[in-house]
């Protein structure tokens, strides 16, 4: 399997574990439990980052999408601003550029300020397209519903950090596996 099959598969399945997370969540937040709002695709997109880097953002788009037809209701401009919001979380990336991805991956201060550096800017956001559609924030609303979701995506993205091969930049990775091995001699060319 080449690394662009292998990459496709990879994003396929996180995206597929993104969009079931966050299907669950929407209808978890339908019933009773309406305070309880539960979207954990945050950290399996932040996982995805760290494994392809820009590519990742193929996940954003499907959540995109997910969210556009699970929330349809919600009048245009809020809704604009909402999908901005999933779409926000890729600055997280910025810290690519700062530190490596094996660094972030080994330090929980680092893993922290990734994860809340995602999750603050998709929370600003949906702030505002809170005021945009009601012409108010409800900053207590907004915590208690978001609140369960920080704890949750920190501490799977903490234990996520914990696995040795899940949280690496697989193209390195894949290519120093296909390098020991073809040292090794266990590759065949035929």
């Amino acid at each position: 399997m080449t690394i662009k099959k292998f990459m496709t598969f990879d994003l396929l399945v996180l995206s597929l574990m993104a969009v079931v997370v966050d299907v669950i969540g929407y209808f978890a937040s339908q019933s009773d439990l309406v305070f309880l709002y539960v979207s954990l695709s945050i950290p399996v997109i932040l996982i995805a980052y760290i494994r392809w880097g820009v590519k990742g953002l193929a996940i954003n788009l499907v959540i995109m999408i997910l969210h556009l037809i699970l929330y349809r209701g919600i009048q245009v401009l809020p809704m604009i601003v909402y999908l901005i919001s999933l779409a926000s979380i890729s600055i997280s990336m910025i810290w690519f550029k700062i530190t490596k991805k094996d660094h972030i991956k080994n330090e929980i201060l680092l893993i922290t300020v990734y994860y809340f550096t995602a999750y603050l800017t998709l929370f600003l956001f949906q702030a505002l397209a809170q005021f945009l559609e009601g012409g108010e924030i409800q900053w207590f609303t907004l915590l208690i519903r978001h609140s369960l979701n920080i704890i949750l995506g920190w501490v799977i993205l903490v234990i996520a950090s914990k696995q040795q091969d899940l949280m690496v930049d697989m193209k390195t990775y894949l290519l120093k596996q296909i390098k020991e091995r073809k040292e090794e001699g266990t590759i065949s060319y035929d």
